[in-house]
């Protein structure tokens, strides 16, 4: 595909040169201490609770409530199929 003279023009006009589809590109690949492959919004790790430290962290109330909790909504499951 070769450029147009029109769309060569525009080149000119932008660039002061003229742009050609096969001219040579000042590029070169960057160095590889350029590239960190960690995510942008990576933190240091950190150590994840276990599941007993987690239940150890729970206050006492909480179970008793909990508990309470529970048995008042299975009394009103049954209580609904009992009325069925």
């Amino acid at each position: 595909m070769t450029m147009t003279p029109s769309r060569r023009m525009d080149g000119v006009r932008a660039y002061d040169r003229a742009a050609d589809a096969f001219g040579v590109v000042a590029w070169k690949a960057p160095g590889p201490r350029r590239f960190d492959n960690r995510p942008a919004n990576d933190t240091p790790e950190t150590a994840e609770p276990t599941v007993g430290e987690m239940v150890r962290a729970i206050p006492g109330w909480v179970v008793v409530v909990g508990g309470g909790v529970v048995a008042a909504l299975m009394g009103a499951m049954l209580g609904g199929a009992l009325h069925i």
